[in-house]
């Protein structure tokens, strides 16, 4: 509601003052745009000159703001729910938000570094979550033994960015716009929203928790659709290297009681060594001298009741027959010049599928149903979307302006790959990159490419930090690659680094791992007998806990919860070193070298060890959590207490 005041008006969602607008205090700046964006190689740089001036005459006819240069209407508006509608507005704004000190902000997105964003700004960009001035800082370091350089917030980036955000006052507040923009919430008193591009409109919703809050943003966003009950069975492996190694590691796996679900190939369509190390062939169409007779492969482990997953992305290698016909066929986003416009991906340049032509769109789609579901692969990794320059030419509309939906695009293609060939819900695809509308469209996103350490910012710790903030943005469930991806000089997998990623994602929707991009300096699943047992272990559980994994899915399709979800959705307590599956079970993941013992907080009522059965009550207290031993805890009154006496008495046995 508008409520006017002797010098201005405020706008007011039951009972919280939303904007605060006056004459000598305006909420809202209009700007001369002077802004410029370059890429080069994935990595963007900017130069902002834009100068905002206040706007602060106005008049109210009912539910309609009129400030000259646009107009605000109230276009919807009850009990816990507003929606602001603006006209004829074509130039950058600025919008002021009153806040104070002891309130924090969630969400916009995935974010790795922190899951308060109170105090910070947030670009409203997708970007590589690493670039390469930090990844040589962190090489530098570890060789000659310096501590990690903690940069600030703005130089980290990520993949997925949402204009939305959730605030301890249990709002959320979602802006429907797509180009560059910062929400700055830097500031104790206000918050500044500053918009390049046009805004559509703004919607606040308002509820008694943070837990309701989150459903209702789902609800208003959109929701996954159910995953296919497989992904329940057991882990997906990584297992490159062609059809040979894959029947040796699968066997390996079945005489290790090891429940596999999936085996995921990413080099499906080819290899390519490179300085980086191994990486994928972009060229979308199975590599015959790797895996020979696929599809009869396929079959074969699919009697074995374990799928095939493979790789793609929107790019095409300008070394690939792919990308010799897409170039003939005009299906390429082009420079300036009218050529294809070429980006490096390590030592390999490589065009991008212009998805704005119709043609392009619809004979990338056929490239999947054809090389992908034809011969029966039930899921694929449908990788990157961040990398459209300002500076090209697409067939319909401005770059500046996709840029963001880009990668909603993308997973859009990928999602009537799977509706035309009736296979949603039966198979799968995972993306790390989005926007505002990719939750309409993806079926699982993954945290993308982390190091394969522990740290803070990049490793462990970062993955559990972006499942956290991508549960405020209302994503209903998410993974990362078990062990991490990115292997540098100074940086590679240990034993105690993978048997922790597996630890923690067991209790997470989807387990599945990754070799990373040099499999042969890093620990794999099979590199020793411990390793393997403890995998067959944790994959045990992960199976053993299907009923429950379907129970809080079928929760979050019902209510818009989501399925992993921060202490502060059940709880006064927050933290950034712990999540809740569903509301029953409690993971404190180990997230740190040699640590033996962990001091956790245990929220209201009696909560049981799920691996030792000890029983602990509400405080902080410490536990021991020994190399297999995660603590994680079930909630003493739940209603799946027998699933979980039954993993104990599992546990018990093997002992």
């Amino acid at each position: 509601m508008i409520k006017k005041t002797t010098h201005g008006f405020e706008i007011i969602l039951n009972n919280l003052v939303l904007i605060k607008h006056s004459i000598n205090e305006p909420a809202f700046f209009l700007g001369n745009k002077a802004l410029k964006i370059d890429m080069e190689n994935g990595e963007f740089k900017y130069q902002d000159d834009t100068v905002f001036y206040p706007i602060s005459e106005f008049e109210i006819n009912d539910q309609i703001i009129d400030f000259k240069s646009f107009q605000l209407e109230i276009d919807e508006c009850n009990t816990d729910f507003l929606k602001l509608k603006f006209h004829h507005l074509d130039q950058p704004i600025k919008i002021v938000m009153p806040s104070d000190k002891s309130e924090s902000i969630y969400g916009m997105g995935e974010h790795f570094t922190s899951l308060n964003l109170k105090g910070n700004v947030v670009r409203n960009w997708i970007e590589e979550h690493i670039t390469r001035k930090q990844i040589y800082s962190k090489i530098l370091r570890r060789l000659f033994k310096l501590k990690p350089k903690k940069w600030k917030f703005e130089d980290y980036k990520t993949y997925f960015v949402t204009p939305t955000f959730m605030s301890s006052k249990n709002y959320f507040c979602h802006i429907d716009t797509y180009g560059y923009g910062k929400f700055d919430f830097s500031n104790n008193d206000q918050h500044q929203l500053i918009l390049y591009s046009k805004v559509n409109h703004m919607i606040f919703c308002k509820k008694a928790s943070l837990l309701e809050l989150s459903g209702a943003l789902s609800h208003h966003i959109g929701k996954m659709p159910k995953l296919p009950e497989w992904i329940y069975d057991g882990m997906i492996f990584a297992i490159q290297g062609g059809t040979e190694i894959v029947n040796k590691k699968i066997d390996l796996c079945l005489d290790y009681d090891i429940k596999i679900n999936g085996v995921w190939s990413q080099d499906w369509c080819g290899e390519l060594f490179t300085f980086f190390g191994k990486q994928v062939f972009w060229n979308w169409k199975v590599d015959e001298s790797l895996y020979p007779n696929l599809e009869e492969n396929i079959k074969k482990w699919s009697a074995k009741n374990i799928k095939f997953l493979a790789y793609v992305n929107p790019y095409l290698n300008a070394n690939g027959d792919m990308f010799q016909l897409a170039n003939r066929l005009d299906y390429l986003v082009k420079n300036t010049d009218g050529e294809p416009f070429l980006t490096k991906a390590t030592s390999f340049d490589f065009g991008i599928v212009d998805l704005t032509k119709p043609e392009a769109y619809h004979w990338f789609k056929q490239i999947i149903k054809e090389n992908y579901i034809n011969i029966g692969i039930m899921g694929w990794m449908a990788d990157f979307g961040e990398y459209l320059p300002v500076d090209c030419q697409l067939h319909l509309g401005q770059p500046e302006e996709l840029h963001n939906h880009w990668p909603d695009l993308w997973a859009k293609l990928n999602r009537e790959v799977l509706e035309e060939t009736q296979m949603l819900s039966n198979a799968i695809f995972f993306n790390r990159a989005g926007y505002k509308d990719n939750i309409k469209y993806s079926t699982l996103i993954w945290n993308g490419d982390q190091h394969v350490d522990f740290s803070d910012d990049f490793g462990m710790r970062s993955a559990l930090r972006a499942m956290l903030s991508l549960a405020y943005s209302g994503i209903g469930f998410s993974h990362s690659d078990i062990g991490g991806y990115t292997t540098v000089p100074a940086i590679k997998r240990s034993k105690e680094l993978y048997i922790r990623w597996l630890e923690m994602n067991t209790f997470v929707p989807v387990m599945r791992s990754h070799e990373g991009n040099k499999p042969w300096k890093n620990i794999q699943f099979d590199s020793d007998e411990q390793t393997l047992k403890l995998t067959a272990q944790f994959t045990q559980i992960h199976y053993m806990l299907k009923k429950y994994f379907i129970a809080i899915e079928n929760e979050y399709q019902a209510f818009g919860y989501p399925m992993i979800r921060p202490l502060n959705f059940h709880y006064d307590y927050f933290t950034d070193k712990a999540f809740m599956l569903g509301k029953d079970l409690l993971i404190y993941p180990t997230l740190g070298k040699s640590i033996k013992k962990q001091k956790v907080y245990i929220p209201d009522g009696n909560w049981i060890h799920l691996l030792t059965g000890e029983t602990y009550k509400q405080g902080e207290t410490l536990i021991n959590s020994p190399l297999g031993t995660p603590v994680v805890l079930f909630n003493e009154a739940s209603e799946y207490h027998e699933i979980f006496t039954a993993i104990i008495s599992y546990v018990r046995n093997l002992k």
